[in-house]
């Protein structure tokens, strides 16, 4: 009898690689985290996956009743070690986490490799997170807990219900659509916040990074009366302000990439640039002030959670006036319009204009450079905004950096706009 290794032999070896690979993963978290003999670690996930995957073989090709009796085995082995350690009270965790090795072997046999994989990793993740996630459970406040609450209302609740088609003059609103939007930016903040909470405001940069996630306005006007409140942090100051602009400029292509990847790849050259001569500015004021900002880095400032229903609803109206705005104008003026929509609302927020501009390059009623130009046109008169803020809330020697930044933002926008 000749010994024949098929294509089908290939792709179960395969299978079972990738099952061992996924219990491993696991296995490998379990038995680093328990010194002691334990239920399953190392060995014993991989082989729970591999029994997955071989009963789900079976259940295809042989007998489909194999699955009652091998699950049946794991669920009776979780079991009884479940209740010797009862009186331990060390949990149930290892236990589930069989089933979900045992579900990942048969999700592989049905070639899904992906959820397998992502299943697998955020098994791991969960398990050796566990103490950082108690202690945020513990130390979490009520109002980070309504606000999880009302994130979840935004973005999982109201989301499905809303109509997804288009009405009213220029069939400009489209409930699902706007909606979408809101919930985008909403991630985007509540991840900022959820950072914040974690890593504190110890250091001004961070609040720059993180809160030009949220808003690189509110960073410039909180900053900025700080500045003129205790002078001797105006270059932390200064540095988590231009950082919140940084961050701005670079979330400005993600949210357009997620509407249009279009979109995102034509803004990516000139918000680099201007980005590098926001850098290379920097870099030259830390070099001539490093021992200032040295000491002025460890600064506390308080902070509330950004995350609410009412500014959930208050962007959806703006996304919306501006998409009405900006379709009218284009309507009566043509490109003109769209250039005059965007001056407007960039002065109020960049999102909803990168949004709403993305999303009409996408459906193919704009032309992508128009948007493109549009969206750095809205760039230059939120920095103008931003400066107005600074000017008039900031100490002077922080005005008088800033100035730079917003000359910079001039020259280059405008000589981009003319030349491309």
């Amino acid at each position: 009898m000749e010994f024949k290794v098929s294509e089908e032999t290939y792709t179960i070896l395969f299978k079972l690689v990738f099952s061992i690979a996924a219990g491993l993963l696991i296995g490998l978290e379990r038995e680093h985290r328990t010194k002691t003999e334990i239920f399953a670690g190392i060995r014993t996930f991989p082989l729970i996956s591999i029994l997955g995957m071989l009963s789900a073989l079976v259940a295809d090709k042989y007998w489909s009743g194999i699955l009652y009796f091998t699950f049946g085995g794991v669920v009776l082995l979780a079991l009884i070690n479940y209740f010797l350690e009862y009186k331990r009270d060390i949990g149930s965790t290892t236990e589930i986490a069989t089933f979900i090795a045992f579900i990942i072997g048969i999700l592989t046999y049905h070639e899904h490799y992906y959820i397998a994989a992502f299943l697998s990793v955020v098994t791991t993740g969960l398990l050796a997170l566990k103490r950082t996630l108690e202690m945020f459970a513990k130390n979490i406040s009520e109002e980070d807990l309504f606000a999880i609450l009302k994130f979840a209302l935004v973005t999982i609740v109201i989301y499905p219900l809303l109509p997804d088609r288009s009405f009213g003059p220029f069939d400009a609103f489209n409930p699902k659509s706007i909606w979408k939007m809101v919930v985008l930016v909403s991630v985007i903040d509540f991840t900022a916040y959820t950072v914040l909470r974690w890593k504190g405001t110890k250091t001004l940069w961070i609040t720059g990074i993180i809160g030009g996630m949220i808003s690189s306005t509110a960073v410039s006007y909180e900053l900025s009366k700080l500045s003129k409140k205790f002078k001797t942090i105006t270059y932390s100051a200064l540095f988590g302000i231009v950082l919140a602009w940084l961050v701005m400029n670079f979330r400005v292509i993600i949210l357009s990439g997620v509407v249009d990847f279009r979109v995102s790849v034509h803004l990516l050259f000139p918000l680099t640039v201007l980005s590098i001569f926001y850098i290379a500015v920097l870099s030259v004021i830390y070099i001539k002030n490093k021992e200032n900002i040295t000491r002025e880095s460890q600064q506390e400032i308080p902070f509330t959670n950004p995350f609410q229903i009412t500014s959930a609803l208050q962007f959806g109206i703006i996304y919306a006036a501006v998409i009405f705005i900006t379709k009218a104008l284009q309507h009566f003026y043509g490109e003109k319009g769209v250039f005059i929509a965007s001056f407007v609302s960039g002065i109020i927020d960049v999102d909803a204009i990168t949004l709403s501009l993305s999303n009409m390059a996408g459906h193919g009623s704009l032309d992508i450079s128009i948007a493109v130009k549009s969206i750095i046109l809205a760039v230059i008169s939120n920095s103008i905004f931003k400066y107005t803020y600074i000017a008039v809330f900031g100490n002077r020697e922080l005005v008088r950096n800033m100035t730079v930044f917003l000359a910079i933002t001039l020259i280059f926008g405008g000589f981009y706009l003319l030349s491309f």
